[in-house]
């Protein structure tokens, strides 16, 4: 049996956790902020019709330590949308930015890429609210597909390294 996300609580976090669900818009999402300890939490969106509260938890805690181990003066959060990242791009579109809006005011919490949503949806959360990282190039951002960013992110990872005697 997985851990429940009051499991998985400790003195890192997490800070908040906050339901989305709008029955007539058909949309469900969470948010979990983990920590501000650094600054404002950076984490992705990641849309899928089987997520959970937990996962999204270990996801938000997994950002706090890889967002602290990169130096960056950010916490980590997580959201998950429930839905089929496949569905007609008007209702992906009208899902995404109702979630944004929705945590408009969630100042703590800047949104990311992640499984199911791409640069196209982080442009639809920036129009949205003002905040988003991993936009498209058009509007200042760097494509991280294009250049093979997680990519060569893992083939750095598993490097075989020397460590000094």
């Amino acid at each position: 049996m997985s851990p429940g996300v009051f499991d998985l609580a400790d003195d890192l976090g997490p800070a908040k956790i906050i339901h989305v669900h709008e029955p007539r818009a058909g949309l469900r999402g969470i948010l979990v902020v983990d920590n501000v300890a650094c600054g404002p939490a950076i984490g992705g969106l990641r849309m899928a019709s089987d997520v959970s509260l937990e996962e999204c938890a270990c996801l938000a805690r997994a950002m706090t330590l890889k967002n602290a181990a990169a130096g960056l003066a950010h916490g980590g959060g997580k959201s998950v949308l429930f839905g089929d990242p496949r569905m007609a791009r008007e209702k992906k579109e009208r899902l995404v930015c109702g979630f944004a809006h929705a945590l408009r005011n969630e100042t703590d919490y800047i949104f990311g890429p992640d499984m199911g949503t791409d640069e196209t949806a982080m442009a639809w959360v920036k129009d949205e609210i003002g905040r988003a990282t991993g936009l498209p190039r058009e509007i200042g951002g760097i494509p991280l597909d294009e250049i093979g960013a997680t990519g060569c992110g893992l083939a750095h990872a598993t490097e075989p390294r020397a460590f000094p005697n």
